[in-house]
């Protein structure tokens, strides 16, 4: 039994998403299912080809299922109706509006929302809170929207707009990040919190506030639970980051699929949510289990066509 896991961004690049590749695989790996990998990056003016050729290639392979992380909610739509005419199930992450088989998809809004209001409890009201946003894909989207809409509602001031390219990373690695978030301290001299929208965002975040001097004098929350966010923590540099148990995303999936390649539990179009998670702040920083603990990191394998 052979799974395919089209992954959006090389291995490397992003922490998050290569702990969720872990998770999968080690799920599957545990009902002796095998994983391989594509990656098309979907920072490439092409990736939508590169997405299609991925599937197709997989599809053509003979594999059981293919899992697709959804970027567009409308691609790769041709690729993904060739796989299931050949008989090949497959199953996304996010909820496309194309047919596949079965999704997993995240409590993105959920997350915006308690990321802003564990902000608002460690500024006063009426603070001043600037917002890196993200790319223009299905769970950043998503996310995007609980944030704007939890900072509001928890009665701090947006000073920016997320949505605006001189503050928007695109690029979802540190920096980009690093060059957004010197947009947003060039623009606003006085700032009381920041929300880079993921870790790596942060990250670069944390790099554009030293070299301006400013390190210290926001206070800053992001999401993904990464080791390198909680190290800073640790350190007293960040000061929460939003666990969805990243590796769990992948288990969930790989527990889904291994009930169905090895129990036969049908895939009928059903959708199921991820684990929603946790704030990680200073106070609840031994509650955070790291990554290899929570899966086994075996080694990632690509697709050999």
């Amino acid at each position: 039994m052979r799974v395919l896991f089209v992954s959006p961004m090389a291995y490397g690049s992003n922490q998050a998403v290569d702990a969720l590749g872990h998770g999968l695989e080690s799920r599957l790996a545990a009902d002796g299912i095998e994983c391989r990998l594509s990656f098309p990056d979907f920072r490439g003016e092409n990736w939508i080809d590169g997405y299609g050729r991925a599937v197709r290639a997989g599809a053509d392979a003979g594999v059981d299922v293919i899992v697709v992380w959804v970027i567009d909610a409308a691609e790769p739509a041709e690729a993904v109706a060739y796989a299931r005419s050949k008989g090949v199930k497959v199953v996304t992450l996010e909820k496309p509006r194309y047919p596949v088989d079965a999704s997993v998809v995240y409590p993105n809004f959920n997350h915006g929302v308690y990321m802003a209001e564990s902000l608002a409890g460690m500024l006063h009201p009426g603070a001043e809170v600037a917002v890196v946003g993200g790319p223009d894909v299905v769970d950043d989207i998503e996310l995007m929207l609980g944030i704007t809409h939890g900072v509001q509602w928890a009665g701090l001031r947006l000073v920016n707009d997320p949505e605006d390219p001189r503050y928007k990373n695109t690029t979802d690695v540190a920096e980009g990040g690093r060059e957004k978030t010197a947009n947003i301290l060039a623009d606003f001299p006085k700032l009381d919190g920041l929300i880079p929208y993921n870790d790596e965002t942060m990250l670069g975040a944390v790099q554009a506030l030293e070299e301006a001097g400013r390190l210290g004098e926001v206070t800053m929350v992001s999401r993904n639970g990464t080791p390198k966010a909680v190290d800073l923590i640790r350190r007293g540099v960040h000061h929460g980051t939003w666990d969805p148990d990243i590796p769990g995303i992948g288990t969930a999936v790989g527990d889904l699929l291994a009930r169905h390649l090895v129990h036969g539990e049908p895939l009928d179009g059903q959708v199921f949510v991820s684990p929603i998670g946790r704030m990680i702040t200073a106070d609840t920083i031994d509650a955070w289990v790291p990554w290899e603990q929570r899966v086994t990191y075996n080694e990632l394998k690509e697709l050999d066509t």
